[in-house]
């Protein structure tokens, strides 16, 4: 009996010792991760998580991490990788689309972040994520997304920079107002450039001209499909004007010269009607505005009526100088003749910068050798209105 409490007792002294040293190990660990790993706050209880992220950070403590989250966090895994971050999409409403209409503004741009995160998985499946730390590389771009709320621009299928055309005749106003100052008078059909909307008015640009008009003088290609032939016309008549360069073709087609020169009551010899083509030719041969050539004819010779024009086919008075007109004037064989040979004389020696009698390619400058009367460009220029008027 005495030998077996002896044993018993031998035992018991043995486990306290070792329990002992255990518990001297387990406290030299605890105190060695507490000073040189997590670095801990003194009053502050640290999570699992953020002392594995310490001793990630620890380069000399890479192996003891290891050790930890094999031993300890067999279902975690701690990653530290860089990610996109989405940017935000921002709509904002305009009157300066049509209703409905959206433009990307501002295009939107992922940035990019450092991601410290402990992911949790289930049999190699990811069911879990904890964040512990995130640190910006590269900021988002925010998208940013026009709307557009004007019913007059989804009306005419329209936008800012469009073309627009005037209904009747109206004015381009220095406001948008009625009473406000006059910049420009603008003839039907002409287009005009949609520049900005205010109200009830828009703001437009014509040429070298800039102000505002009311929107129901306006209308559109899409609204008025046949508006297009309408200020075609409307720009050829809109260009005439004592000031204009003789030396370029009209633009005229040459259904547009038979118009002009078909039903003309003065006309009553169908002279300048049967020459129609002749005044369309030579603008492409000799650079010349053909208009202003018939315009001559029909001034110099009264429709054709002129005693020159009936026995010389002079319509211009050709050569006829003051001194014995009808005796020094040219004689042609036909009026295609005149019309041409007048038409050449005119390009080389009045319209172009070399030619002898050279003062300017306008009606003013044509006037100072070609004629004695100083009224004779206006006299002419108003038979090149009456033509072209007769466009439509």
């Amino acid at each position: 009996m005495k030998k077996e409490r002896v044993g018993k007792t031998v035992v018991i002294r043995i486990s306290i010792m070792w329990l002992f040293v255990l518990s001297i190990v387990i406290t030299s660990i605890v105190a060695l991760f507490k000073n040189h790993i997590f670095a801990a706050n003194d009053t502050e209880e640290v999570s699992e998580v953020e002392q594995i992220v310490a001793v990630e950070k620890n380069q000399n403590a890479v192996n003891v991490l290891e050790v930890m989250v094999e031993n300890n966090y067999s279902n975690k895994k701690l990653v530290n990788e860089e990610r996109e971050v989405e940017y935000v999409t921002e709509m904002r409403e305009t009157d300066k689309l049509p209703k409905g209409e959206e433009m990307v503004q501002q295009k939107g741009k992922k940035g990019k972040e450092q991601v410290t995160a402990m992911q949790t998985y289930q049999e190699d499946k990811q069911v879990g994520e904890e964040i512990v730390e995130r640190v910006t590389k590269e900021e988002p771009i925010t998208e940013i997304v026009y709307v557009g709320t004007s019913e007059f621009l989804s009306k005419y299928n329209v936008h800012l920079g469009s073309d627009m055309y005037l209904i009747e005749t109206g004015d381009i106003k220095k406001e948008p107002k009625e009473d406000s100052e006059k910049v420009y008078s603008l003839r039907r059909y002409l287009n005009v450039t949609l520049d900005d909307i205010s109200g009830e008015w828009v703001k437009v640009k014509y040429k070298n001209y800039e102000g505002y008009i009311q929107k129901t003088k306006l209308t559109s290609e899409s609204v008025t499909p046949k508006i297009a032939e309408k200020n075609r016309i409307a720009k050829l008549q809109d260009s005439v004007s004592l000031d204009m360069d003789l030396s370029k073709p009209s633009g005229l087609t040459l259904s547009d010269y038979k118009t002009i020169f078909t039903y003309n009551e003065n006309d009553k010899n169908a002279i300048f009607a049967d020459n129609a083509i002749t005044f369309y030719n030579i603008e492409k041969e000799y650079n010349i505005n053909g208009i202003f050539v018939a315009s001559i004819g029909i001034h110099e010779s009264a429709w054709g009526t002129s005693k020159l024009a009936k026995e010389k086919y002079n319509l211009f008075g050709y050569r006829a100088y003051d001194r014995e007109p009808g005796k020094n004037a040219q004689n042609f064989e036909n009026y295609e003749d005149c019309i041409e040979t007048v038409a050449k004389a005119l390009a080389n020696n009045y319209l172009t910068e070399t030619g002898k009698f050279y003062n300017g390619a306008t009606l003013a400058g044509v006037n100072t050798k070609y004629a004695s009367d100083k009224d004779w460009s206006i006299k002419v220029f108003n038979y090149m209105e009456y033509l072209y008027d007769k466009l439509g």
